[in-house]
């Protein structure tokens, strides 16, 4: 019955202010945007299709097990998927048809819940802070208060994970094929990603606090996402505008949160609490979290390092040894491409695969990555027999096979 309430309290809240329903628009057309993103690669059918050769997520390692679609029924999934976003959004354009929407935004957002789920290859900020803020959207009393409260935290971790970051401020952590004009020259290029941290650290607050800078604050962060475009692709800027809408929006109709009491306070502050918590959750794991990604699972995963990676499997037979090294998976995304947990699943497939085989001893396993800024290799693995020990990943503490370096 409590449950109920609650529930009848948020579609109501969202009634009440024509910013909550605006901004709900914006929020379906990110799944709509999300859909042409993952039709355009094309990976996302493989993902979700039985038997597929994916990696899960270390907190669903029987990801496997939830693939049940064919071929044709992902593709269906995905369509369905793209259908119910633009039923959603103009739902939520019409006050009279706002619990249909909610309700519906409910069950899309569980949709790609469990696409995102199907592979750890999915991970990306574009995917983590749309989720935040939806299930904020959805579940978070004073809305109007905690959502914008919510993104510029997102830009707070997002700025602080690149002052400590030499790559960033230098301007290395960018790949030299990119087309910018303006990175031309260097030292433009340091100023430029110096501003983006100033930005991000302090102009943020600008957006939440009421004063006459908050609208050329706004602008600024619109201008920084168009030129993101020519670093990311159209999908995180796109992403980020929809997000950012809430502010415009804010402008528009004027509208702020009214107070009730305190306990309406309560699912915001807690939601707040573990997005820091997340975020700092790599700052009390030993090493260099932009090359060994322990902890980050739970925040943002920057483009904040330049990663290059050399790996190398020797699987031992009886009479041979069959050794096999290559450089960073290039195949995968920027923020992901040394990860040390890829190659984990990696080595773990590979010992399967061979456990029944009676010439099948054990198998090595080394890994050495770098920052762009770094002159030397660091190992940041180096373990032998690796199918005897039956390693384990742990997202949220310290992997003893995972060394601080040496």
């Amino acid at each position: 019955m409590k449950l109920k309430i609650y529930i009848s309290s948020q579609i109501q809240e969202i009634k009440d202010y024509k910013t909550l329903r605006w901004y709900g628009f914006f929020l379906s057309l990110i799944h709509v945007v999300t859909f042409f993103f993952w039709h355009h690669h094309g990976v996302i059918h493989q993902y979700l299709t039985k038997n597929a050769n994916t990696i899960c997520w270390p907190q669903i390692p029987f990801c496997e097990s939830l693939r049940f679609l064919s071929p044709v029924g992902a593709q269906v999934f995905l369509y369905i998927y793209l259908s119910l976003a633009i039923i959603i959004a103009f739902l939520f354009v019409n006050k009279k048809t706002v619990i249909w929407a909610y309700w519906f935004f409910l069950i899309i957002n569980l949709m790609k819940l469990y696409m995102f789920f199907m592979d750890y290859l999915m991970m990306g900020n574009y995917h983590y802070m749309p989720f935040v803020i939806s299930f904020a959207y959805l579940f978070v009393q004073q809305k109007l208060l905690f959502i914008p409260l919510l993104i510029s935290s997102f830009y707070l971790f997002a700025g602080i994970l690149k002052l400590s970051n030499l790559d960033w401020l230098t301007g290395l952590a960018f790949s030299k094929n990119i087309q910018f004009p303006l990175f031309y020259n260097e030292s433009i290029k340091m100023l430029l990603c110096f501003y983006v941290v100033c930005l991000e650290m302090i102009g943020t607050w600008f957006l939440i606090i009421k004063n006459r800078w908050r609208a050329a604050v706004f602008i600024q962060f619109i201008l920084f996402h168009i030129m993101s475009y020519f670093f990311t692709g159209y999908f995180y800027p796109v992403i980020m505008m929809c997000l950012l809408s809430v502010f415009c929006f804010g402008f528009i109709f004027n509208e702020q949160s009214k107070f009730r009491n305190l306990k309406s306070l309560y699912p915001g502050c807690l939601f707040l609490f573990l997005i820091v918590i997340g975020n700092l959750l790599s700052v009390f794991i030993p090493g260099d979290a932009g090359l060994t990604g322990e902890g980050r699972l739970y925040g943002l995963n920057m483009y904040d390092a330049h990663t290059e990676c050399k790996s190398q499997i020797i699987i031992k037979f009886k009479n041979k040894n069959i050794e096999e090294s290559f450089e960073s998976y290039k195949e995968n995304a920027l923020r992901i491409r040394c990860d040390p947990y890829i190659g984990f699943n990696i080595v773990e497939k590979i010992c399967t695969y061979y456990k029944n085989n009676a010439e099948f001893n054990d198998l090595d396993w080394s890994l050495y990555s770098r920052r762009r800024s770094d002159r030397e290799y660091k190992r940041i693995v180096n373990e032998k027999d690796v199918c005897k020990q039956n390693l384990k990943y742990f997202s949220w503490q310290k992997n003893q096979w995972i060394k601080i370096f040496d």
